[in-house]
């Protein structure tokens, strides 16, 4: 089973089923999102939506919460139309008190048969954020956490993140992107922490991609970030630089399929 460990719900979904159809991917790993760069039809668009999204983070355009709630509504109803093919991780809140954030994710995630929480984007220095959403996932079972690990992350927030998934060592732990430029000292912390995995999207080169899933090929789980990668081509970069048919077959989908029991 090959399984697209990591992207974003994009319109029209149905093109987005056919594209996994053409390259033969099972299932995908469907996170929620606050905007739609993939509909925008020029580069000016495009900065217009990535401004968006950066006042969106820093808190400049409406209540996240709500933002975040509509999104997973998005999520859930693109989920539905093809039970069989997608799995969701749903957007979280950080920073909310640790009543609030069981509610959430009591209301949000579980009540919605969501697989994860995620996609985590925070600024440098922000992970202690986070303390609430782990508290709550060991106590919902130990959902799993996807967080975004390339800029403006620095390898102290990393760093801060194994900390995390040391203290609550039953929750799995996504670190997305390989650790963008920190991949090297990344590797070595995912080596020594049991719960902690590598997703592969917007890898820093083929050479670093080689050589972490080369590695650990037990802890890399394949992603393409759709809209901000390309499914087949990422799929073939994999079976390229794998070593072997059986660490491929790792990263493409079975260690994604053990982490989620499916």
């Amino acid at each position: 089973m090959i399984i697209d460990g990591h992207s974003h719900l994009t319109l029209p979904i149905e093109e987005h089923i056919k594209t996994m159809d053409r390259a033969g991917v099972d299932k995908t790993v469907l996170f929620s999102t606050s905007f739609h760069p993939e509909l925008d039809k020029n580069a000016q668009e495009v900065k217009a939506s990535m401004h968006y999204l950066n006042d969106l983070l820093a808190g400049k355009k409406g209540n996240m919460t709500e933002i975040r709630k509509k999104s997973i509504e998005e999520l859930v109803k693109a989920i539905n139309l093809y039970p069989n093919r997608y799995i969701g991780f749903g957007a979280v809140p950080p920073g909310l008190d640790l009543t609030t954030t069981r509610q959430y994710i009591a209301d949000n995630i579980q009540k919605n048969h969501l697989a994860g929480m995620g996609e985590f984007t925070l600024g440098s220095g922000q992970i202690y954020l986070l303390e609430n959403i782990f508290k709550s996932s060991n106590e919902f079972g130990n959902i799993p956490i996807w967080v975004h690990a390339f800029f403006p992350l620095t390898l102290q927030d990393i760093k801060e993140i194994s900390n995390l998934a040391s203290k609550y060592p039953f929750t799995p732990v996504i670190l997305g992107h390989l650790g963008g430029i920190n991949w090297l000292e990344t590797m070595d912390i995912v080596k020594e922490t049991s719960n902690l995995f590598l997703d592969t999207s917007a890898y820093y080169s083929t050479f670093v991609l080689e050589t972490v899933i080369n590695e650990l090929p037990e802890k890399c789980i394949f992603g393409v970030d759709r809209p901000f990668g390309d499914l087949q081509l990422s799929k073939e970069t994999i079976l390229k630089v794998a070593e072997s048919q059986s660490i491929a077959k790792a990263v493409l989908g079975e260690n994604m399929a053990q982490l989620l029991k499916i």
